[in-house]
């Protein structure tokens, strides 16, 4: 479906990346029966669509945005070759195709947007809104600095935007979802259950007789698979931080003080004032105001009378405030004074002072200590990258991490045996390995003995080398290799048979209409009340919560937690449903979801009338697959 910008669920960082990169459309294209090559049209085109071409850098752009978007998110590095694993290179691509079609479709049709629907769509947009619920624009110009938009780029993308939905609003305009899909979702999202249930474990299924050696050798021959020996290998890993050094680098009195004065003056706080401020529809309002002001009446009592909003900028720089009339007026008022009416870029307003900090330069002995730090991580950055440096030469000349960590003084990390998950044989969890989920993920697709490329983590400014040193190859473990851990998953299955069992027993009897204290006498009945299906239940799996919305009032079900023996017996005591109508946003977001199908499927066409070519060879330059063939 598509995804609308203003979508509530996202953070505002998405919404502006959306805007920007994604227009109205979050759509994966798929392209078949694609050459290699275009012909006819120059290499720096990755597609084309209609006669809108889609340039290289425009894709590089894109898809390197979207690598650092999904990097932070998960809060690692996301490597091309992960992203062209998962798709997001044909993704990206499938979304500037799309804008493109749309602006071709729009074109022909002479549609467009002018400057004030532009600025209303800014102006009404709720990521640039503050606490108050009205336009912000000190908010608005740092969520954009802050995404290296600039306003002049993020305005005509909006326009653009405005301009598709147009087009795409046209769609669906009078599709309303039947009162049976409502009611549907309605009941679904709301509905609640009451229960009260038994937990069985271990403990119910008593003592399991250990198995004959005949049995259990059959049992091994039938699931050797489940007691294969992993992959194990031999690893060096040399992880160079500059935190590791920065203990190493000591900054004397006499360097911190020479430090001190060099940077007296970057250190010296502005001033700050607390302003607050009120927009009006008219320069004639804005004046009429400011002459009740000076008759004696309040700030606030006006705002309220006239229905309109003090907005508090808070406690800030001169510098901080984007409207340049505003700054200047507001810095030459005195403590607790009001302005006369301000042509600002967004309105006439009033603004008042309420406290002035002056200057200040804050003095040695406060700053001493993080000052101190700074030189010493500086330091640190510096040795950091020198040793960098000397660890490349050294691996280009064909020495190994032991040797190099020998050579220069440098610890290495020796990991003797290590599985994907990260386990030792005995089954213990390897320690202390730095990213170890990206280290894994690329020493379990290296070669043996083969040089590998280094991890750098921009983040904390810190590289990881490592090296494939040995291979165990995944192999069936003999019977006395897997006995103890084959005896144990026999008694599990045993216990869990003996469980079934005996949740079976308790819930025929209390579908018979007995009490938990006679079906399951000695255990312990819990009750959880009025849950819904997406409630995180305390005692309950996922497992289990799903049986009980497929269980009818006052009968019994099952639960079997995954990755556990245990069984829970559960009757259903109550069912609860909404008894109001479903509200007027739910049938909207219903509404919204069937016109974003129709949308999308009206791009797909559109993009099959227009003719799409991509140019892979190009795609594989920008995304690195092209190094790999």
């Amino acid at each position: 479906m598509l995804q609308g910008f203003r979508s509530g669920s996202r953070t505002i960082l998405t919404q502006i990346v959306l805007v920007i990169l994604m227009g109205l459309l979050t759509i994966s294209f798929v392209f078949w029966g694609i050459g290699d090559v275009f012909r006819g049209f120059g290499g720096q085109t990755v597609a084309k669509i209609g006669g809108t071409e889609i340039r290289i850098d425009n894709y590089r752009r894109a898809f390197n945005d979207r690598l650092q978007d999904i990097g932070r998110q998960i809060n690692r590095p996301f490597t091309p070759d992960q992203a062209r694993a998962m798709g997001v290179d044909r993704q990206v691509l499938g979304e500037l195709v799309a804008d493109a079609a749309l602006d071709e479709k729009t074109k022909s049709l002479g549609l467009s947007a002018t400057d004030a629907i532009v600025r209303e769509r800014v102006m009404n947009f709720s990521g640039f809104k503050g606490p108050d619920g009205n336009f912000d624009p000190v908010r608005y110009q740092a969520l954009l600095r802050n995404n290296n938009f600039t306003e002049a780029t993020f305005l005509a993308a909006e326009k653009r935007l405005a301009i598709r939905q147009q087009l795409l609003g046209a769609l669906g305009g009078e599709v309303v979802p039947s009162k049976t899909l409502t009611d549907a979702f309605w009941r679904l999202q709301n509905e609640t259950r009451t229960i009260e249930y038994v937990r069985l474990t271990l403990a119910q299924a008593g003592a399991i007789p250990s198995p004959s050696e005949a049995d259990l050798k059959t049992y091994f021959d039938a699931n050797k698979a489940a007691f294969r020996a992993p992959e194990y290998r031999t690893l060096r890993v040399l992880h160079l931080t500059p935190q590791a050094l920065v203990k190493d680098i000591t900054i004397g009195d006499d360097e911190l003080k020479k430090a001190y004065e060099q940077v007296k003056e970057r250190l010296t706080v502005a001033e700050r004032r607390q302003i607050d401020q009120i927009t009006f529809a008219s320069l004639d309002d804005a004046k009429a105001a400011a002459d009740r002001l000076a008759k004696g009446e309040k700030f606030e009592a006006i705002a309220a009378q006239l229905k309109l909003t003090v907005v508090p900028l808070g406690l800030i720089a001169k510098s901080e405030i984007i409207d340049a009339p505003v700054a200047e007026a507001a810095f030459a008022l005195a403590a607790n004074a009001t302005s006369q009416p301000i042509a600002g870029r967004f309105g006439p307003v009033l603004v008042r002072v309420s406290k002035i900090e002056p200057q200040r330069t804050p003095g040695f002995d406060e700053v001493s200590k993080s000052l101190r730090e700074d030189l010493q991580l500086r330091q640190a950055l510096l040795r950091t990258q020198a040793l960098h440096d000397k660890i490349e030469d050294e691996r280009g000349a064909g020495l190994t991490l032991e040797e190099i960590s020998k050579k220069l003084n440098v610890p290495v990390i020796s990991v003797d045996a290590i599985d994907r998950s990260g386990r030792r044989p005995d089954g213990t969890q390897v320690p202390n390995l730095p990213n170890a989920e990206a280290l894994l993920s690329g020493a379990f697709a290296a070669q043996k003995n083969v040089e590998t490329d280094a991890i750098e983590l921009r983040e904390t400014r810190s590289t990881i080398w490592y090296e494939v040193v040995d291979i165990k190859p995944s192999r069936e473990r003999t019977f006395e290799e897997a006995k103890a851990s084959a005896e144990t998953r026999w008694k599990d299955e045993q216990a869990g048979k003996k469980l079934t069992e005996l949740a079976v027993e308790i819930q025929k009897k209390l579908d018979g209409g007995a009490a938990f204290a006679a079906a399951a006498p000695n255990l312990k009945v819990e009750k959880s009340e009025k849950f819904n299906r997406a409630a995180t239940v305390p005692g309950l799996d996922t497992n289990t919560v799903a049986r009980v919305f497929l269980t009818a009032k006052d009968k019994a079900g099952i639960g079997t937690p995954d990755g556990s023996t245990d069984r829970i017996v559960f009757r259903v005591t109550a069912t609860d449903v909404p008894a109001t109508a479903p509200p007027a946003q739910l049938i909207q977001q219903l509404t919204q979801s069937i016109q974003e199908d129709l949308q999308v499927q009206y791009v797909s066409r559109l993009q099959t009338q227009l003719g799409l070519r991509v140019n892979e060879a190009a795609m594989r330059q920008v995304t690195g697959a092209a190094e790999q063939r």
